[in-house]
């Protein structure tokens, strides 16, 4: 029966181990936790393998005390997963095998295999581990041959290339996964140097990489890449060590060669990846930024120099720099933003405002910023854009101006002609008492007519001149319709419980929307006693529903209502209504029922509506 020594501290894998272990009944399994108990073990028991589990500098201290006192017993270290320094640092120092820590299904088997290997060594061999020279070729050095041990069992249990050359350059050895990788007998190998497999300028680079680690051992890694014989790409690493014998005297070089091909790949991915987005992110014209959820800049995009005169560093060392710019009229509501209300739950933002640029200048500038998450939902930060819109606000100033000057200069001549019309109208009516031909007097009262005609006209354009001068605004329903009703001399006029709270964002002139449709029925229902407000929810929109019981709009008549001029009166009133909604992004229809009366329907965009929550 094989007793194996397994010292480690993990209880689940050592659970794990002696379960698979225990399958096997040529297997006698020791666990122990601490080196001490180990120490015990070795006295007390006859240990034919021995496998740590421990830190790999712990692993090799205990390996070189043991060794210290002639104990050859086979030594196995189990490293951390993915650390190739480790094998390289475990085999240099002695160790007779480190394979990766994986978990106990998986790991059984190796351990399993390179067992049966060692002992198949030991059946052979008084002394397996015995200090053995080796006369391997006429040009190994004798300082080699002294210090190299059989390592063959243990590198051919090792999946990757492994090599070993003496100082002077001389391969020694090497296991199969090697042979494979270069494609050539190991018999074709042993005794030859590089100068006999490259060029000479690439043997002597190697050579020199030799010296290096020789003079000042250290674990030496370097790139490499090669054409394969189908006439693809290799890429792979070299690491090296140096190999020194019990008294730490040099005598030899260990390398292992791990295939990077496919990481070199994905790096090529990864780089092209970024060089597109990199691309996309620092040619934007906007001034771009992500600022981590500790308000450190993570990247700024370059064109913040052509805004603001400062350099992308120069807000990544200092975060409170995008404060310190702020106009001092916009310095509270910046500072709010930045140092009040940042977490990963405050919604997108938007303002404007004005910075002062490190050449004195000022500019506006229209912010953005939303949170942004990875898959998994962590919070990343926040993502800024910021654009420039001195020019924009500019001709916003000068379109204010003009229209100023415009609505004055209306005013004024609107005002003018209203009189001259008023006089007209005077002198029109003086004539008519005083004319007595019925033909004169008929062209009085078109005369008058037309006047009227011209007043109304007037009358409009004073009321069409405030469509849009104002920003829509949130205004709530019922409060409106009430205010549209004074005066109006419907005999009843119902306001739905539907509409109670409910907010609409539009031109603050919707109240005369209302009156249009009210005043509509007053003068073309007929017989209309009853007028109805109410809404409805539909695909996500809002429709606001006005109906009477007049007597309706003729089908033929209904695309043409709302034409600007048509109707019986002015013809100004639904063309209003309908200019007045559409400043804010509304529409109107009728779909009522000639006979019936009007429905009217206006469509409330998402957004554009709200409902106070009950109180």
């Amino acid at each position: 029966m094989v007793s194996l020594l397994l010292i480690d501290t993990d209880f689940d894998f050592c659970s794990g181990i002696y379960t698979e272990f225990g399958k096997n009944q040529n297997y006698s399994l020791h666990i122990i936790s601490s080196w001490n108990e180990a120490r015990e073990t070795l006295v007390h028991h006859s240990i034919d393998i021995i496998i740590s589990g421990f830190d790999l500098k712990e692993s090799l201290e205990f390996l070189r005390e043991i060794r210290s006192s002639k104990n050859l017993t086979p030594f196995i270290i189990l490293i951390k997963h993915g650390d190739e320094t480790g094998i390289i640092e475990g085999i240099s120092q002695g160790a007779d095998l480190v394979l990766p820590k994986t978990d106990p299904i998986s790991l059984c088997p190796a351990l399993d295999t390179a067992i049966n290997r060692f002992l198949s060594q030991i059946s052979t061999s008084s002394s397996w581990k015995e200090v053995v020279p080796i006369s391997m070729q006429d040009n190994v050095s004798s300082e080699s041959d002294y210090a190299v041990r059989d390592y063959r069992v243990v590198l051919n249990a090792i999946p990757l290339p492994v090599f070993l050359r003496n100082l002077n350059g001389i391969y020694i050895d090497c296991n199969t996964a090697f042979e494979k990788f270069v494609r050539i007998n190991k018999n074709d190998i042993v005794g030859k140097s590089n100068y006999d497999f490259f060029p000479r300028e690439v043997a002597d680079h190697y050579h020199y990489m030799d010296e290096l680690i020789i003079e000042n051992p250290y674990v030496q890694q370097y790139e490499y890449s090669f054409e394969n014989h189908q006439g693809g790409t290799n890429n792979i690493l070299i690491s090296k060590n140096v190999l020194q014998i019990g008294d730490g005297k040099i005598c030899g070089i260990i390398g292992v060669i791990f295939d990077i091909s496919d990481r070199k790949k994905f790096e090529e991915i990864v780089y092209t990846s970024e060089e597109k987005y990199r691309t996309l992110a620092d040619y934007t014209y906007d001034w771009e930024a992500l600022i981590s959820p500790e308000r450190i800049y993570r990247y700024v995009s370059p064109s913040c120099e052509r805004i603001t005169g400062y350099l992308p560093i120069d807000f990544i060392s200092n975060p409170d720099l995008v404060i310190n710019i702020t106009h001092p009229d916009d310095m509270e509501k910046i500072q709010r933003h930045y140092l009040g209300g940042f977490n990963q739950d405050t919604g997108p933002f938007q303002t404007d405002y004005r910075i002062i640029t490190r050449s004195g200048e000022e500019r506006w500038l229209s912010h953005i910023c939303q949170s942004v998450f990875r898959d998994d939902g962590s919070w990343i930060g926040r993502r800024e854009s910021k654009c420039d819109i001195t020019f924009r606000k500019e001709i916003e100033k000068a379109y204010l101006e003009t229209n100023l000057k415009l609505n004055l200069l209306s005013s004024i001549t609107r005002h003018d002609v209203l009189n001259q019309l008023s006089a007209l109208v005077g002198y029109t009516d003086i004539a008519l008492e005083m004319t007595t031909d019925p033909d004169i007097g008929v062209m009085l009262k078109r005369v008058m007519s037309t006047a009227k005609t011209i007043s109304d006209q007037i009358s409009f354009t004073r009321t069409y001149q405030d469509i849009g001068i104002k920003a829509p605004a949130w205004q709530e329903v019922n409060d409106v319709i009430k205010r549209a009703t004074a005066g109006v001399s419907i005999e009843f006029i119902e306001i739905d419980v539907t509409l109670t709270g409910l907010e609409v964002l539009a031109d603050p002139l919707l109240e005369r929307v209302f009156f249009c449709l009210l005043d509509n029925s007053e003068r073309h229902g007929k017989y209309v006693t009853r007028s109805r407000f109410s809404c409805r929810d539909e695909n996500e929109c809002l429709i606001i529903v006005y109906e009477d019981n007049g007597v309706g709009i003729d089908t033929r008549e209904k695309d043409r209502v709302f034409d600007r001029g048509y109707g019986k009166n002015t013809g100004f009133g639904l063309f209003l209504a309908k200019e007045i909604l559409a400043i804010s992004g509304e529409s109107i229809t009728e779909k009522g029922e000639p006979g019936k009366g009007v429905v009217f329907e206006i469509r409330f965009q998402p957004g554009s509506f709200r409902r106070r929550p009950s109180t």
